[in-house]
């Protein structure tokens, strides 16, 4: 008996800060690999927002496969225009290096195509998020940059054990 592979359903709100031509998460829409949504549609998923205080975990899985999971795409430069607005299901990523062309090698500056990719390897759905990634030029950096702390991170079953990793790599 064959077990069907599914792959969770990407979303993102779009706050139309940067130029669309430099959105990944536009440039996944047009891949048919993710969806553009609104806020309130956004909110029955799992959204990754830094206003949480619930990082990601690898036991977020189910709720991703079930619900989806969510972007929000705008600018480093700008407000965020979503101010601390506060998601049911929001969670924040720990620290990882930005492999981006803007950002590169900087902390917690990732885009949205890398923060949904960390997301998806931390909760084990790597395979999906190679392909994501494989649609970017440089988009394999990400993941040699952050495998070794990914996997640390996949493998935490508290929030006392992401800050132990956390507090490793300060």
């Amino acid at each position: 008996m064959s077990i069907e592979k599914i792959d969770p359903q990407i979303f993102f709100i779009y706050l139309f800060q940067d130029d669309p031509k430099k959105s990944t998460m536009k440039k996944l829409e047009r891949f048919h690999m993710a969806k553009r949504i609104d806020r309130a549609k956004a909110s029955r998923s799992l959204v990754l927002t830094v206003s949480s205080s619930q990082y990601l975990m690898n036991s977020d899985r189910t709720l991703i496969l079930e619900r989806g999971i969510t972007a929000i795409e705008g600018s480093w430069k700008q407000n965020n225009l979503m101010g601390e607005t506060k998601f049911r299901y929001g969670r924040i990523l720990p620290p990882l290096l930005a492999s981006n062309p803007v950002n590169y090698g900087k902390w917690n500056l990732l885009s949205s195509v890398e923060a949904i990719s960390a997301s998806l390897i931390i909760t084990g759905f790597r395979d999906f998020a190679e392909r994501i990634l494989s649609k970017f030029s440089w988009g394999h950096s990400f993941i040699s940059l952050n495998m070794e702390i990914l996997e640390e991170y996949a493998k935490c079953k508290s929030e006392d054990d992401i800050k132990n990793v956390v507090d490793s790599i300060a």
